[in-house]
C-alpha cells in the first residue's frame, strides 16, 4: 500500500505527469503522421489512375511512405510518365522519384529526382530518346486555397546523350524557373498579378546545332511581371480582355549570351489587335558584327545583304552618337555597346522586320 505520508512520492509525481504527457503527445503525433501519410499516398494513387484514364502512362515498380517524423516522403522506384498516344509522343523515366510533404505545411509539395534518366521528346516531328544522368532535378508546387500559387523548378548538371547517331545531346549546367501568382483575385493594369524569373547557364541541345553562333547558350536570364490578370474562360477571350483592359508584360531584365552575341534589354510588351506581341525595348548589344559573320558563313546572309545590314548597324550607332554626343566613337563602331532606342526598318529584299541595332 502506498505511503502517502512519504514526501518522496510527491516529489516524483511531476516527472510522471510530464512523461505521461510527452508519451501521449508522441502517440498523437505518430497517429497524425501515419494518417496524413496514408491519405497523401491514396491521393497520389488516385491522381495516377485519373491520368491513366486520360491516356497517359504512369508506371512504377514500388511506392513506399517514409520520412517519419519530420516529413512525409513518398518514394517511387523506377517511375515513368508519358503520353504515347498523342501526335508527338513524349515520356520520362528515372531510377527514383521522391515526393516530399511537411506535416505542418501541406500546401507545399516538392518532387526530387537524380541519377539515371530517360527523356523522349519530339524533335523535328520525330520522337527522339535521350539517356543520361542528372545531379539534381527539383520542382516545388505551392498551393493557396487549393489553387496553384507558385512553382519553382531547379536543374543541376543534366547530361543526356541521344540514342540517334549524330544527334546532339542535352546538357544543362544549371537552370531555374520561378512562377508566382501575386494577386489572388482580379488585378487592374497597374497591379502586378504574376511574376516569372528564369535563369539558365551552360545549355546545349539539338535545337542549337544549326546556330551559326555555336551550340551553347552560355547564359540566359529573364525577370518579368504580368500587369493585370487574365479572366477565366477561353484563352483567346481572356487574352483579348486582358489586352483591352491595358494589360502588359513589364520586363525588368532579359539578357542572353549565345556565342559572341550578348544582349541585355528591358521594356514593355503588349498585344496588338491580332494578339501579336508588340512593345518598346531598350537593348544593349555586343558581338553584333560577329553574329552577322556567323550568319554569312552559314549561308543565311548573302554578301550583299551582309554589308547592307552592317551599314544599317553603323548608321544606327551613328544616330546614337547624335543623341549622345559623349559616346566613344571607336568603341561604338567596334562593338555596338550602347543602349539603343527600339526601332524597326523593312528589308525591301525580304520583307522581314529587322531591329536596327
Amino acid at each position: 500500500m502506498a505511503d502517502f505520508d512519504n514526501p518522496a512520492i510527491f516529489k516524483r509525481r511531476p516527472w510522471w505527469i510530464a512523461a505521461s504527457v510527452l508519451a501521449l503527445l508522441a502517440l498523437t503525433y505518430s497517429a497524425f503522421w501515419f494518417t496524413l501519410a496514408l491519405n497523401s499516398r491514396d491521393k497520389v494513387l488516385h491522381w495516377i489512375e485519373a491520368q491513366r484514364a486520360q491516356g497517359f502512362t504512369a508506371r512504377y515498380d514500388s511506392l513506399e511512405a517514409a520520412g517519419f517524423p519530420l516529413a512525409i516522403r513518398l518514394e517511387f522506384i523506377n517511375p515513368g510518365f508519358g503520353a504515347p498516344n498523342v501526335r508527338h509522343p513524349w515520356g520520362w523515366e528515372g531510377a527514383h522519384l521522391n515526393l516530399f510533404l511537411k506535416p505542418w505545411d501541406i500546401n507545399t509539395i516538392m518532387a526530387e529526382t537524380s541519377g539515371p534518366q530517360m527523356l523522349a521528346i519530339p524533335i523535328n516531328g520525330k520522337t527522339e530518346t535521350f539517356n543520361g544522368e542528372a545531379l539534381r532535378a527539383e520542382a516545388t508546387l505551392s498551393l493557396s486555397g487549393g489553387q496553384p500559387k507558385g512553382f519553382d523548378l531547379r536543374l543541376e548538371q543534366i547530361e543526356l546523350q541521344a540514342e540517334t547517331m549524330g544527334l546532339a545531346g542535352i546538357k544543362i549546367a544549371q537552370a531555374s524557373v520561378q512562377v508566382e501568382r501575386l494577386v489572388a483575385g482580379k488585378a487592374d493594369h497597374q497591379t502586378a498579378s504574376a511574376r516569372l524569373e528564369v535563369t539558365l547557364q551552360g545549355a546545349e541541345g539539338p535545337w542549337l546545332t544549326a546556330s551559326p553562333l555555336g551550340g551553347t547558350v552560355q547564359q540566359l536570364s529573364l525577370d518579368a511581371r504580368q500587369m493585370g490578370s487574365f479572366d477565366q474562360g477561353l484563352l483567346i477571350e481572356a487574352l483579348e480582355n486582358w489586352r483591352d483592359s491595358g494589360g502588359t508584360i513589364e520586363i525588368a531584365k532579359i539578357s542572353l549570351q549565345h556565342g559572341p552575341l550578348k544582349i541585355s534589354a528591358d521594356g514593355t510588351l503588349a498585344l496588338d489587335e491580332r494578339l501579336q506581341p508588340i512593345g518598346a525595348l531598350t537593348a544593349r548589344v555586343e558581338g553584333f558584327f560577329e553574329a552577322i559573320d556567323g550568319l554569312h558563313r552559314l549561308g543565311a546572309v548573302t554578301p550583299a545583304r551582309r554589308h547592307h545590314r552592317q551599314d544599317s548597324a553603323r548608321r544606327a550607332v551613328a544616330k546614337v552618337q547624335e543623341w549622345w554626343p559623349g559616346a566613344p566613337e571607336s568603341g561604338a563602331q567596334r562593338t555596338g555597346q550602347h543602349a539603343l532606342r527600339r526601332s524597326h526598318r523593312t528589308d525591301e529584299n525580304s520583307g522581314n522586320r529587322l531591329a536596327a541595332v
